[in-house]
């Protein structure tokens, strides 16, 4: 069962994201992948943990609902935001002020 939900994923982005803790020797890259759940009946089941000792900024793990009020760390939210833009979904974090820039990266999505 686990197997046939993670077969069912879509890259989003994959590559070097923006953040703090980036240097010029060292720097985060991240695979981000969208898998849907429409009926809320697949997902839900599975436990999220956090990784002990992770890296910094990680305060642990959770299913949260998106909203424009959501406070989201380095390059988060503009990564929800290409997986809205991707589902044709509707992005909450739009009507946020916090990043217009990120309307930029969107063009080159497939």
């Amino acid at each position: 069962m686990v197997a046939e939900h993670f077969n069912l994923g879509i890259t989003i982005y994959k590559g070097y994201v923006d953040d703090p803790r980036n240097t010029d020797n060292s720097w985060i890259e991240t695979v981000a992948v969208n898998y849907h759940d429409s009926t809320g009946n697949s997902f839900s089941h599975f436990p999220l943990k956090s990784v002990e000792g992770g890296s910094a900024g990680c305060a642990g793990v959770q299913w949260i609902p998106i909203d424009h009020n959501l406070d989201l760390y380095a390059s988060h939210e503009w990564i929800i935001e290409k997986v809205c833009y991707h589902r044709d979904a509707y992005n909450p974090i739009k009507e946020s002020s916090k990043r217009k820039d990120s309307q930029l990266w969107m063009t080159g999505l497939n």
